[in-house]
């Protein structure tokens, strides 16, 4: 697979509503006009819809090569990292995308400790299964927790790959095309998005999250992105991807609220030790950073709810504020090695 998630496509210099293929190569055929018959030519015509399939389908060429999305969830995840970071390094106004590359960072460490809860309760319930097989009648009370954390773990850690996957294939795509078009054809181009939702991957439920839907909050990001507003367009296309997108993709399920409530619970008084995964973002390359300055964290509060709009929301804009501030001041240049480092590997460790 490629190292760089752009591409280049031969009509991307084309202005939009212009023929595609030459007049004089497109085919001649016969029609009738009014009764009478006649010669018709057929003129491709570069349409909104032809651009937003051809970012889309960049998307899903760095995710899903061959039409297929990656199987690893983890190793998918880099990939989506990697697009983030390079999307902010082409141009410093994709302030969202810097923050999107540590924020998708750590999902994927998110996604480490799920499957390595998994492992380890799957270990724990094959020594409780031996201790069965001698007739010792606390077995299947000795695995009850495992299966339990086994099971939360699994769930976890399949709706972080869907949420992952479902805002890359929306966002990145937007971005691209702005990149490509600019402001003016993305607000006249936006309504016509959903004409592809045919053609393309979309993993998220269509009757949770239609493919392609104008959203307000794309268009005023966007336009604050082309008046350089850029420290406000984080805010509102962070509102746009936990609100829009991830809050009916995997936060308002009721499985997915009692995980959260059972996780916050299990950091809050660390029972079991070790189970919970720590709702923390790092601003670095690292899963974990040892620059406090680096770090934000959710409420430890054993009634916190990371689902609850308004809470992740202040969570999330903390995120944006810190991310804004290490970029305007003498961190900049470790912020940008880490981005960078993400660009190249996609980060986790």
């Amino acid at each position: 697979m490629p190292d760089d998630v752009f591409t280049k496509h031969p009509l991307d210099n084309t202005p939009l509503g212009r023929n595609t293929t030459p007049v004089s190569e497109c085919d001649i055929h016969s029609a009738t006009v009014g009764s009478k018959a006649c010669k018709a030519i057929d003129v491709p015509i570069l349409s909104c819809s032809s651009i937003w399939l051809r970012v889309q389908k960049e998307a899903e060429a760095w995710i899903a090569p061959g039409g297929k999305l990656i199987a690893d969830p983890v190793a998918r995840n880099r990939r989506i990292n990697q697009a983030y970071a390079q999307l902010w390094l082409a141009d410093r106004r994709f302030q969202w995308t810097g923050l999107a590359a540590f924020a998708s960072k750590q999902v994927g460490c998110g996604l480490l400790h799920a499957a390595d809860n998994i492992q380890k309760s799957q270990e724990e319930i094959a020594t409780a299964s031996r201790i069965g097989v001698m007739g010792n009648a606390d077995s299947a009370a000795a695995s009850a927790m495992p299966s339990g954390i086994a099971g939360s773990s699994a769930y976890m850690y399949q709706q972080l790959a869907l949420g992952n996957t479902t805002l890359f294939l929306d966002i990145y795509p937007l971005h691209r095309f702005f990149m490509l078009r600019g402001y003016k054809h993305l607000h006249s181009c936006l309504p016509q998005r959903a004409e592809i939702s045919q053609m393309i991957i979309w993993p998220a439920e269509k009757t949770r999250i239609p493919f392609g839907k104008s959203f307000d909050e794309i268009l005023k990001a966007f336009k604050m992105i082309e008046n350089n507003e850029v420290t406000q367009s984080v805010k509102v296309l962070a509102y746009h991807e936990q609100i829009n997108i991830l809050q009916p993709a995997i936060y308002d399920t009721t499985a997915m609220r009692l995980a959260l409530d059972a996780n916050q619970l299990s950091w809050a008084t660390d029972f079991p030790t070790g189970v919970a995964a720590e709702i923390e973002l790092t601003l670095s390359a690292e899963c974990k950073s040892q620059s406090s300055s680096r770090n934000i964290w959710f409420s430890k509060n054993r009634t916190a709810k990371l689902y609850d709009k308004d809470q992740r929301m202040a969570f999330v804009y903390q995120a944006a504020t810190r991310f804004d501030n290490l970029l305007s001041g003498s961190s900049k240049p470790n912020v940008e090695a880490s981005i960078a480092e993400i660009a190249a590997n996609g980060g986790i460790k």
